[in-house]
């Protein structure tokens, strides 16, 4: 029998971080059997892949669907790049391999919107059974301010593996938790807690023994390889869902056309398909097989098949600027290797190789914090505080799911108790400022050494949209992530800005940095001025890649694509697992969440068969 003539029980269109997680749980019932169809392929063994350094030379490579935005209005008219993995693991194989647990009120605000069983206990749970944490030795320990880290996670026992590699050889992190303390900023509990405020330093998904990134392929894949009941079609192209209606006007998905080296092929499914394409794949996909919007159909010369004006929409992303301190003389950074200096990549190859140390050992990115609104921490500039938040009930809501956006940010505002902001510390510069970010980092460097602090908008209103550009499936998405569309992003967005100034400027931080040294841009001299700090926003503004929520779970009146148990509604056998299921954006990175939401779906699948 050929593998055209044969079908599988499930047919999972992407072999991503939610794609191979699902596929290996569903395949742990024997009787089923699982095809994940892969537009990459196997790329474990290349160096940027493995190495955890190595991570920012996958961008744009042929590992990366390297996406782009259109020119954003309120961000100067610069153009976004994203990144998105094109290989066996997905994103979870080219991130920087931060690991941060989503927050607890995030997660019931899901639940409370109207999807039942997925408020934190339940996400809790499937973190935990995704996630491997390992612990820190005390030298670690001690340097990084680890006494979050507990017996409370040993239920954190999955097959992803984490460690704290990397971390005794570098000040940054010490300095980056100390810095904080003495801002008022302590962790106020563990970051797995899911509900912390205050700085601390994460675990990241790297081998403590090998030193090489651990991701959905090495972790879940490859010891189930040899499995009988699963298989990877790699260089595989989705075109179009094949949907069969019947007599009663009732749509069912029955398998998936794809594409294949020229060739166009067929393979059936006998119980369902489930994509896993991710934030813009996914809705490219419905819109290609006849469901979503009719205008944008229409457009496009696509039949409709199931009309849904929401999907495509309620797009969101973490916006996200840095400012590149210049570093004192002798500290070390990121910044030679970014430049290919042929002496220092010799010597950080050679500390890797022979004796598993040195800086390629770690992404570098993993000193994280989140804070509230730092104007309005303790009970300052209350005036403030209230005319902003009188400002935000008068919103605009364009998208029915932006009511939730809203309130989950009053409540945030109005108590205080969690982040509003996202900061991190990248021992490198950032060259994002003042031009589009398609090139990739390591576009116009600078000479010198920098340290980058940086501010992401945890919460944003502002959403936008991704659409299908033409019927050929080979064509990009329009992707419009319309950031600081909302005015209230640009002042909140402003204020974390500011804020990097007051890190800058407080010891240990202070330590590290030249006082009045060059930055990566001359707006980036931000000062204590809320205007240049709005300036910033615009000219230095970028993606987190975090996109999420172009499907949205939600009851269908509430601008829903799917329903609670991942069905797309208005045909039966479709489900989508992935990030564009995310109702509202968590302020959390978004790899640990989609494992969970992979963990979730598989049970959910088990329960109903």
């Amino acid at each position: 029998m050929s593998h055209l003539d044969k079908q599988y029980d499930f047919i999972i269109v992407g072999g991503g971080t939610a794609g191979l997680a699902l596929a290996a749980r569903l395949t742990e019932n024997p009787e089923l059997s699982v095809l994940v169809l892969e537009a990459g392929g196997d790329a474990s063994a290349d160096p940027r892949v493995a190495i955890p350094a190595l991570f920012s030379g996958l961008a744009n490579s042929e590992h990366d669907w390297a996406f782009a935005s259109i020119p954003q209005k309120h961000l100067a008219g610069r153009a976004i790049g994203y990144h998105q993995g094109k290989l066996l693991g997905g994103s979870s194989a080219i991130n920087a391999q931060a690991v941060i647990p989503p927050s607890a009120s995030d997660l019931n605000t899901w639940e409370s919107i109207g999807n039942r069983g997925w408020g934190w206990p339940s996400i809790e749970h499937y973190l935990q059974k995704a996630i491997f944490l390992n612990a820190p030795d005390h030298e670690t320990a001690e340097h990084l301010h680890l006494s979050w880290f507990n017996e409370s996670l040993e239920n954190y026992d999955g097959p992803v593996e984490t460690s704290f590699t990397g971390a005794k050889e570098d000040p940054i992190g010490k300095a980056w938790v100390e810095t904080f303390e003495s801002l008022g900023y302590p962790l106020s509990d563990s970051p797995f807690s899911g509900s912390s405020v205050g700085a601390y330093n994460a675990v990241s998904t790297i081998s403590p023994t090998t030193k090489t990134r651990c991701h959905s392929y090495t972790a879940y894949f490859q010891p189930i390889a040899h499995h009988p009941n699963i298989e990877i079609f790699t260089g595989c192209l989705a075109e179009e869902i094949i949907i069969e209606s019947t007599d009663d006007d009732e749509y069912t998905a029955v398998g998936v056309r794809y594409s294949k080296e020229g060739r166009t092929e067929e393979i059936r499914a006998k119980r369902e398909v489930i994509l896993c394409a991710g934030t813009f794949q996914t809705p490219k996909l419905l819109e290609l097989s006849g469901i979503g919007d009719p205008r944008v159909l229409a457009a496009h010369g696509i039949d409709v098949k199931v009309p849904n004006p929401f999907v495509g929409t309620n797009f969101q992303d973490h916006l996200l600027h840095g400012i590149s301190f210049e570093a004192k003389d002798g500290v070390f950074t990121g910044d030679d290797l970014l430049r290919q200096e042929p002496q220092a990549v010799a010597e950080a190859f050679n500390a890797y190789q022979n004796h598993q140390s040195g800086p390629l050992c770690s992404s570098g990115i993993t000193s994280f914090a989140y804070i509230g609104e730092p104007d309005f921490a303790g009970g300052q500039d209350l005036p403030t505080r209230e005319k902003f938040l009188e400002s935000l009930s008068q919103s605009e809501l364009d998208h029915p799911l932006d009511k939730e956006r809203v309130a989950s940010l009053q409540h945030l505002i109005g108590t205080g108790k969690e982040g509003t902001g996202q900061y991190f510390i990248l021992p490198i510069q950032s060259t994002y400022a003042g031009r589009d970010t398609t090139e990739g980092l390591a576009a116009n460097v600078q000479p010198g050494n920098f340290i980058t602090l940086c501010a992401a908008l945890s919460h944003p209103l502002s959403t936008g949209t991704v659409h299908i550009s033409s019927s050929d499936p080979t064509a990009k998405p329009v992707i419009d992530p319309n950031f600081a569309s909302n005015p209230l992003d640009l002042e909140l967005q402003a204020r974390h800005i500011r804020f990097l100034e007051n890190l800058a400027v407080a010891p240990p931080l202070s330590e590290l940095l030249k006082p009045a040294g060059r930055r990566n841009h001359p707006s980036a001299f931000v000062g204590n001025d809320l205007e240049r700090a709005k300036e910033y926003v615009r000219v230095g503004g970028a993606t987190y890649w975090h996109a999420v929520g172009t499907c949205a779970m939600a009851p269908k009146e509430k601008g829903g694509v799917v329903d609670d148990k991942l069905r797309v509604y208005g045909v039966k056998g479709l489900r989508v697992v992935d990030a564009s299921i995310m109702p509202l954006v968590p302020q959390s990175n978004t790899m640990s969440l989609v494992y969970a939401i992979a963990e979730k779906a598989a049970d959910l699948f088990k329960e109903e068969l």
